[in-house]
């Protein structure tokens, strides 16, 4: 952003932005614009793939800035699709806040797989 205005800041990785956004305006602003980017792509993969069971958000950087995501403009984003909007209005956006989730569900899918081969009889896998 500061690039784009001409202006000269600090080299920052996206974990030293998070950091420095309480305090810095440029690193908040940066955050809001990430949010907002965000939105709107999830949006158009939302119409692209027909998404009506909701559209899941998870990765690094997101589980670290809840706040600012629910504060940014990430939801108008996401909807703002002019004749659209209506039925994206309808799909729920969630952000995965769990530890390793790929791991639970391979795990869970693996007791599924070892219900159906053993007819049920196992021990469910440790999580």
């Amino acid at each position: 952003l500061a690039e784009v205005r001409g202006e000269s800041a600090p080299r920052r990785t996206a974990a030293d932005i998070c950091a420095a956004a309480p305090q810095d305006a440029l690193c908040a602003e940066a955050l809001d614009v990430f949010c907002c980017l965000l939105g709107g792509f999830a949006g158009n993969a939302a119409l692209t793939l027909g998404a009506t069971g909701g559209v899941f958000l998870g990765g690094g950087i997101l589980p670290r800035i809840i706040p600012v995501v629910r504060s940014s403009g990430f939801r108008r984003r996401f909807e703002d699709k002019h004749r659209m909007t209506g039925y994206l209005h309808g799909i729920a956006t969630m952000l995965i806040v769990a530890q390793d989730p790929a791991l639970l569900g391979a795990a869970a899918r693996l007791d599924q797989r070892l219900e159906t081969v053993q007819g049920g009889a196992h021990e469910p896998a440790q999580q």
